[in-house]
């Protein structure tokens, strides 16, 4: 009996110990250590109203090229752009940075982590750079980020590429964000998510292959980055889809909606709605059967080929722009 409560004493000790850990964020990593293990030659980095930004800018020299603005998913950073910086920086000036509480960015002392102030830090971005005019290729809530720019700054956005776009309306039971698992879960996930949370995580949207190694190392660490988890809390309470339909309304820049079918996260379906509000824009989709979330880094071949091809115009003949008929009411002839 002396040794079954003094396992149970030392099992009580551990689940304190670790709880108390989690709670002070003994598994954080300052965003320093992660900059020292991250951050490459190409690296740069700019101060925009307070915020650190960390962003990359790569392509032909003498400033000649016609330019691409990559934005990156939720929980995600620049590198996962690699490949897709690659196939295009032969062509085209490659321009990428990390969100707003994601990455090697910094904290804003502000505190204003929204759609709104991601938008302004692109534009602000491009402008610095000298990027007046620009195409903009994005994916998950990076799309969301998009298509609101491509609304509000029409004269600036000339093609637009939307992957697995979020930013479409939510209920409860859509909704990518809403808790999981139990009290416990949901208690021990809002402090830290482990490696192997992420794996899993990421699982569930590659479809055709389990997640590289390299991609849940990146996710873990970059997603505990010292005051992280807290700024991440406050752009999930800030996120809201608002009108997407009149949003969507207002883009005038030619847009190419890619798919996978099989996406857990955002359903295909919502890419025929996406088009069909682009109601000033021409646009045309694309779905890759059995494909998840993740398609640009499961099939990165095929879907920059499909970039490549529509940033060059060579899918223009298939865009189509939607066409409103007035809707006829009683007595009025046809």
């Amino acid at each position: 009996m002396k040794f079954v409560i003094g396992v149970l004493v030392g099992v009580l000790a551990g689940v304190g110990i670790y709880a108390a850990a989690l709670e002070y964020g003994a598994f954080d990593m300052p965003l320093a250590d992660l900059e020292a293990k991250y951050a490459r030659p190409t690296s740069k980095f700019m101060e925009i109203d307070g915020v650190r930004v960390h962003y990359m800018d790569e392509g032909p020299s003498g400033g000649s090229a016609p330019a691409i603005v990559l934005l990156h998913a939720s929980y995600m950073n620049l590198f996962t752009w690699d490949s897709m910086t690659k196939a295009l920086s032969g062509q085209y000036r490659v321009i990428r940075f990390d969100l707003p509480t994601l990455g090697l960015t910094g904290p804003d002392p502000k505190k204003r982590y929204t759609l709104e102030f991601n938008m302004q830090i692109l534009d602000e971005l491009t402008t610095r750079l000298g990027a007046d005019k620009f195409m903009l290729l994005a994916t998950s809530s990076g799309g969301t980020v998009a298509f609101r720019y491509a609304a509000s700054k029409p004269e600036r956005v000339t093609r637009m590429i939307l992957i697995n776009s979020a930013g479409m309306p939510r209920t409860a039971v859509t909704n990518p964000n809403r808790a999981r698992g139990d009290v416990i879960d949901q208690w021990i996930q809002a402090r830290h998510k482990s490696m192997n949370y992420w794996r899993k995580g990421l699982g569930t949207n590659f479809t055709s292959m389990p997640p590289p190694d390299w991609l849940v190392e990146l996710t873990y660490d970059t997603n505990r980055r010292a005051g992280g988890r807290e700024e991440g809390a406050l752009f999930l309470k800030n996120y809201k889809t608002g009108d997407p339909q009149t949003v969507l309304g207002q883009v005038k820049a030619p847009t190419m909606i890619l798919w996978g079918m099989a996406n857990p996260t955002v359903m295909h379906l919502e890419a025929d709605v996406m088009s069909l509000w682009l109601t000033a824009a021409p646009s045309l989709v694309k779905k890759y059967p059995n494909m998840g979330h993740y398609l640009y880094l499961e099939i990165p071949q095929e879907v920059e080929k499909d970039v490549a091809d529509f940033l060059s115009g060579a899918k223009d003949a298939e865009l189509r722009i939607t066409q409103r008929v007035p809707v006829q009411t009683a007595g009025t002839a046809p």
